[in-house]
């Protein structure tokens, strides 16, 4: 059993330490050797105000994964998903996920969309069994495609890297 539920500020170190321990595990799938690094608090605290911030708790009630998310415009902007190395394949990431699309659904934003990797399998195939597709070049929305290019100015493999995007309708997002 998983209980998803907003995250709280005193819990920010917390999600630090699950993002750097999921850091590891994608890292080595992705091919990446770059510092690990999570993300900076007020990223964090954008989501928490937006109430785009939610924590799973495993079934000793220890928080175990988080997701955050950014209202931007008519979009959803996933902005990480991480489920510590110890619960991953327990469906965490998934009830994360679709408690956060339900989310974004409820607040009348009308799309998802994410980058991550495109071959890592708790990666882009995870959010294609969601509902999510890769946007080609010109369907990216700039903020997006900014995001894309950071990331791979970063340092990130330009052939791994892809955008992508789901509708969120009320029905598609709770029928997943």
């Amino acid at each position: 059993m998983v209980n998803i539920r907003a995250a709280r500020v005193d819990e920010f170190a917390r999600l630090a330490e699950i993002e750097l321990d999921a850091f590891a595990v994608w890292a080595q799938a992705c091919g990446v050797t770059l510092e690990p690094s999570s993300a900076p608090d007020f990223i964090l605290r954008q989501s928490l105000d937006q109430g785009l911030l939610l924590v799973a708790e495993d079934v000793r009630e220890r928080v175990a994964g988080f997701a955050a998310g950014h209202a931007t415009g008519r979009y959803l902007y996933i902005v990480e998903v991480d489920v510590e190395t110890s619960a991953q394949g327990k469906g965490l990431g998934r009830a994360l996920m679709l408690a956060l699309l339900d989310k974004g659904s409820d607040a009348g934003l009308e799309q998802a969309v994410l980058t991550t990797d495109r071959f890592a399998p708790f990666n882009a195939p995870f959010y294609a069994k969601l509902g999510f597709r890769i946007l080609e070049a010109g369907e990216i929305p700039p903020f997006l495609q900014e995001r894309l290019d950071s990331q791979i100015s970063s340092g990130l493999d330009p052939e791994r890297r892809v955008a992508m995007q789901m509708d969120l309708h009320r029905d598609v997002a709770r029928s997943l």
